[in-house]
């Protein structure tokens, strides 16, 4: 990374760049603090399974800590942190080998729970979970471009600038396949009689 590229970060991108090159330890803690809630949750929605989140999670800071010294700077850390992050669970989602279980969607992996769960009754509870697990397969269905889009901007709040930042796209064609993946799901979500 040439100090022409630092220049362009934040100051405290900047600062932690700088700290974890010159071999700061905390400061790469600090960075990982920072930003795995982000990255896990990135890569849950992206592969439905709490064990392969993690996985790519740790795996995520492991290509960070070897390849910050890379980092040109283009665009924010959390960024790039959120571009290494959707590759991988796309290369992850791609090789591993889904059970007839998993395709089916009748595997065991749940969303993380409400933290108000407990307050619905057990009646409005079941169908809440089966909404959402609807939902979920539904939107796990869409074409893996239009997914992309709709899981970093409805499920991890990204801008449109964000989100072609990270998957390398003009605006105008993120906001095309927002469109078109928030058409389609509509139009799913009435077939199937959840709106």
């Amino acid at each position: 990374m040439t100090e022409n590229n630092i220049l362009y970060l934040r100051d405290n991108d900047r600062d932690h760049v700088n700290r974890i090159l010159n071999g700061d330890e905390r400061a790469f803690n600090e960075l990982v603090n920072k930003h795995y809630n982000t990255v896990y949750s990135l890569a849950y929605r992206m592969l439905n399974n709490a064990d392969d989140a993690k996985e790519t999670a740790q795996d995520t800071f492991v290509k960070i800590y070897h390849t910050l010294s890379n980092f040109r700077g283009e665009a924010s850390v959390k960024t790039w942190i959120m571009r290494i992050t959707l590759r991988l669970s796309l290369n992850k989602r791609r090789d591993r080998s889904r059970s007839a279980w998993e395709r089916l969607g009748l595997h065991q992996n749940k969303q993380p729970k409400s933290l108000f769960s407990h307050l619905q009754s057990p009646e409005a509870k079941l169908i809440s979970d089966e909404v959402s697990s609807q939902v979920r397969e539904l939107i796990d269905a869409l074409p893996e471009e239009m997914r992309q889009v709709m899981i970093l901007n409805s499920f991890e709040n990204l801008s449109y600038d964000e989100i072609g930042q990270i998957l390398r796209i003009p605006i105008g064609t993120v906001s095309s396949r927002l469109y078109s993946a928030r058409k389609l799901l509509s139009a799913q979500l009435k077939e199937t009689n959840i709106l």
